[in-house]
């Protein structure tokens, strides 16, 4: 019976471990991140301009471990850095949190955020010099954006959507078919705005702050649309897209809307209806991936990309389901 009891309480302390550092590194949000590179991998390998880019001539296999070990690593840098700086806060306004409820260590925390960096840089090797200095400069992003940006609201908000869009020409630097980008941009800006104004974060979000993140968006998107346009011989779109794909990323976009309205609208705090945002937000960037896909005249990856959405929200509610049984309910911060 002893013995039985150390085997239970040695389990249940290495399922809390688990639980923590998958709460720290929001992992259970990384589905949107892998879909965003693998996205670019297929439409990259669909094109042959694209011959002598490493993304198109490596095994696809190799392509799409090294684009989910990258988007994995940058995704868990990021957010175990972001509880890292905010350790103060949140032992005053969440103190759930892994850090601030000591189930992890500040030095844990930091090792975690460094080996997750180093792994993103050891799976973005595969894509070259380019792919390489993408990466640090998203990871320098998130560094920027956690121990400044986020402290200038209008700045902090225009970080992340272009944390997002720098993120998805991590397999090809050279990609000149920047709407999914564009797209990224602004669904990742918009996310983060909502997050903001329901938190009723400080600084607040003042009149001039709300117009230089509409305008600084214009800018970005303008800036992006013209620099595609203006390097692809097929203008906007590939040649392959069928007269209705455009449609369909717009299609994906509204029913978004809806969703996160309903999200809001039922949750029981604004914490609550933050946290929800924040999910469906990241895991809707699946949804976005297969949209392009059928869009660009890519049924079958469009298909298996709705498919590995699926698996995203099934692996959430799963963790959720398991962070509840260790007894720390697993909470997912923007």
């Amino acid at each position: 019976m002893g013995e039985g009891r150390c085997y239970l309480r040695l389990v249940s302390g290495v399922s809390r471990s688990v639980v923590s550092a998958v709460e720290l590194t929001r992992l259970a949000m990384a589905f949107g991140a892998i879909a965003d590179l693998l996205l670019i991998v297929i439409l990259s390998r669909s094109d042959p301009q694209y011959h002598y880019m490493p993304v198109a001539s490596m095994p696809l296999l190799q392509a799409f471990v090294a684009a989910t070990v990258t988007a994995v690593g940058l995704f868990s840098f990021a957010a175990a850095l972001n509880d890292l700086l905010d350790v103060r806060h949140d032992r005053v306004f969440s103190p759930g949190r892994p850090i601030a409820a000591g189930r992890i260590s500040a030095l844990q925390a930091m090792s975690l955020a460094l080996a997750s960096l180093l792994l993103a840089l050891v799976g973005v090797i595969s894509f070259g010099p380019g792919g390489i200095f993408v990466a640090i400069l998203v990871a320098g992003g998130s560094l920027f954006y956690n121990a400044t940006a986020k402290h200038i609201p209008a700045v902090g908000l225009l970080t992340i959507g272009g944390i997002h869009a720098a993120h998805m020409l991590i397999p090809n630097d050279q990609f000149t078919f920047t709407l999914p980008a564009c797209l990224a941009l602004t669904h990742a800006t918009a996310i983060a705005t909502i997050i903001h104004v329901i938190q009723s974060k400080r600084p607040a979000l003042s009149r001039r702050s709300s117009w230089t993140v509409v305008l600084g968006w214009l800018a970005c998107v303008a800036t992006m649309g013209w620099f595609g346009y203006s390097r692809s011989s097929d203008g906007f779109w590939p040649a392959s897209t069928p007269f209705w794909g455009p449609y369909i990323p717009l299609v994906a976009m509204a029913a978004c809307v809806p969703v996160i309205h309903r999200k809001i609208r039922r949750a029981t705090s604004p914490a609550v209806a933050a946290e929800k945002v924040a999910r469906y937000g990241a895991l809707w960037q699946a949804l976005y991936a297969a949209s392009w896909l059928f869009a660009c005249g890519e049924p079958v990856w469009g298909a298996g990309a709705l498919v590995f959405a699926g698996l995203g929200f099934g692996t959430m509610t799963l963790l959720k389901e398991f962070a509840g049984s260790t007894g720390h309910p697993l909470a997912f911060r923007g």
